[in-house]
């Protein structure tokens, strides 16, 4: 992280002195020294939301963390004049990626990691009767902080099970700020093992419940399953959630209701944790909608693969809208619907509740519980198609009925490549827009990640690069 010490000094020391949800612009280095910079839980309050908004960013939550596992993956193809991450859906890009995503992404994400580190290495005291809002804005740190870390792992390392034991080159660790550090990478392992431990920590601190843009005790248990299932450690990932579904935090939005939330500016449907995104929060062209939608760039269209797979008496299948301009053909006439603003004013989900009853399936199937994956993966599928057919499938097959459901539920949600490559599979794209040559992506493959960015590799000795970069 050299290249960026300036930039996470800033970081260190925007205005603390707000405890509103807006953050604030940046205070000169020399406003505030980092052993003062927090003194009360206003000045906790203030920098936690200051993690949170750069969740919004267009290089995390904002656009392309969101958009170029999608991308990369067959559930989304090209339109034909796609130009914002096309190297990357092409899997043709390099170290000198001329709209610098993988330089804006890691940087998004450690200063965001730097910010929660301020928090979390605040060791203030406080009044008793504000321990517990104390508490609660350090477990949310940690969890923000391990978020960070599990973002990044999965776009710049190649998947937990790649090697045994996860022993490939991962992302660096960084839980305190050193302005002349120059620090290697930790193996996937590693870096797994940290954030488990600052999930666990942020669970251990969480009491209070602020809201669905906010992290919880149960949404950092949500995150944690989410993490050991891509561990492959599937009885602790669907125990936790199980705690999840049974906390009565939440609940799986009513049928009627579910295709007006995702059109409604607001929280997306089942939301156990969104990042949220106001009319003040506007990132303009910049939004995720704005790659989709006719009215935006229009970048990128869904896959007729994906549209193929949603029975038509899905109501899924109406988070599509035609487009007769696009111009038929191996394009189609179809857009997403999911994201109808283009100026960033729709929530991005970040977990929601149908992931974790399809976790739970998929752990219950593999453990050769049958009845009991059924009966979870009905639950996620009956709320959109009332009438689905009775599943009877066991084994292999039934393990593939989860994750078509999982690929329909969670579609445009910056799973699918993940998924794809956690399981070991290829990328095989269905009236393919790209060129010849990006149809079919075999696994393994280099090209699944992102390089460690060219400044990184230039200005730190111990940083390595991903091979094939």
């Amino acid at each position: 992280m050299k290249i960026y010490n300036k930039l996470l000094i800033l970081a260190f020391v925007f205005g603390l002195s707000s405890c509103g949800d807006d953050f604030l612009d940046l205070s000169p280095s020399n406003a505030l020294p980092f052993d003062t910079a927090i003194q009360t839980v206003n000045d906790l309050e203030a920098a936690v939301n200051g993690v949170y908004s750069q969740l919004q960013h267009n290089n995390w939550y904002g656009r392309y963390f969101v958009l170029l596992p999608d991308i990369m993956s067959d559930d989304v193809k090209q339109n034909s004049q796609a130009n914002r991450g096309r190297v990357w859906a092409e899997f043709t890009g390099t170290i000198n990626d001329v709209q610098n995503i993988p330089t804006n992404t890691w940087s998004t994400i450690y200063t965001g990691i730097n910010r929660a580190n301020l928090v979390i290495n605040a060791n203030i005291e406080v009044p008793a009767a504000v321990q517990a809002n104390a508490n609660q804005l350090i477990g949310e740190a940690y969890a923000l902080r391990a978020l960070g870390h599990f973002d990044l792992v999965r776009m710049f390392a190649q998947h937990y099970g790649f090697t045994a034991g996860g022993s490939h080159p991962g992302v660096p660790v960084i839980t305190e700020f050193d302005q002349d550090a120059e620090p290697a990478r930790n193996s996937v392992a590693e870096v797994y093992a940290q954030v488990k431990a600052d999930l666990t920590q942020a669970i251990s601190l969480m009491t209070i419940n602020r809201g669905l843009g906010r992290f919880s005790k149960n949404a950092a248990k949500a995150l944690l399953a989410r993490v050991n299932y891509y561990q492959g450690d599937l009885a602790t990932a669907a125990a936790l959630a199980t705690e999840v579904i049974n906390s009565g935090d939440f609940s799986m939005t009513a049928s009627d209701n579910y295709l007006s939330q995702w059109a409604d500016i607001g929280y997306s449907p089942d939301a156990i944790l969104d990042v949220s995104q106001t009319p003040l929060d506007n990132i303009g062209s910049d939004a995720l909608g704005g790659m989709y939608n006719a009215s935006g760039y229009g970048d990128y269209l869904p896959s007729l693969d994906l549209v193929d797979v949603i029975d038509d008496a899905d109501l899924r299948k109406q988070l599509f809208v035609v487009d007769s301009k696009i111009g038929g053909g191996i394009f189609g006439d179809l857009r997403q619907a999911k994201y109808p603003s283009n100026k960033g004013e729709d929530n991005t989900p970040v977990i929601r509740l149908p992931e974790m009853y399809l976790i739970r399936a998929q752990a219950r199937a593999t453990a050769g519980d049958s009845a009991g994956a059924i009966t979870d993966l009905m639950t996620v599928r009956r709320r959109a198609w009332a009438d689905a057919p009775d599943v009877t499938a066991t084994g292999a097959a039934l393990l593939a009925e989860i994750a078509k459901e999982k690929r329909i539920e969670l579609m445009f949600e910056g799973h699918r490549l993940f998924e794809l490559t956690n399981a070991k599979q290829g990328v095989t794209r269905v009236n393919c827009t790209a060129p010849a040559g990006s149809c079919v992506i075999n696994y393994p493959n280099d090209f699944f990640i992102l390089p460690i960015p060219i400044e990184e590799i230039n200005t730190n000795p111990s940083m390595t690069q991903n091979p094939g970069y």
